[in-house]
């Protein structure tokens, strides 16, 4: 499930069209390491872990396609996401990111950005598991 989801694969396209753009330059390896080091962060994160975990047996499992106020919404991101990412990947304003991300990635202001954005580590003999 996870290796289908669009966010996957568009880490995975980036990486890939980054790695045939060119071999070797130092903007490359820049690019590889922020998509790399943005990829960890999702994975890390509460909400991709929450949706990612292995459901729990007592729980009852609902889809949420079929659900009268959700499922509408639900159908409406997916009619929009793939022209949006079509448009994202053909526009201007991607290639502007892509320069302003290629010139600031190694500042200063980068990198404190980053450290503030890295998830603290848990205390000590913390779990995932809450226990009962």
């Amino acid at each position: 499930m996870v290796d289908q989801s669009r966010t996957v694969r568009v880490f995975r396209a980036v990486e890939e069209r980054v790695s045939k753009a060119s071999k070797g330059s130092t903007l490359v390896e820049r690019i590889r390491s922020l998509t790399t080091h943005g990829a960890a962060l999702f994975r890390q994160s509460y909400c991709y872990r929450w949706l990612t975990a292995e459901p729990d047996p007592e729980v009852i499992v609902i889809d949420l396609r079929e659900a009268r106020t959700v499922g509408p919404f639900i159908q409406l991101l997916e009619m929009f996401i793939a022209p949006l990412e079509r448009a994202w990947k053909e526009s201007r304003l991607q290639s502007i990111a892509t320069d302003i991300e290629s010139r600031l990635g190694g500042s200063r202001a980068a990198q404190l950005v980053t450290s503030l954005l890295d998830p603290p580590e848990p205390p000590e003999g913390h779990d995932d598991e809450e226990t009962d």
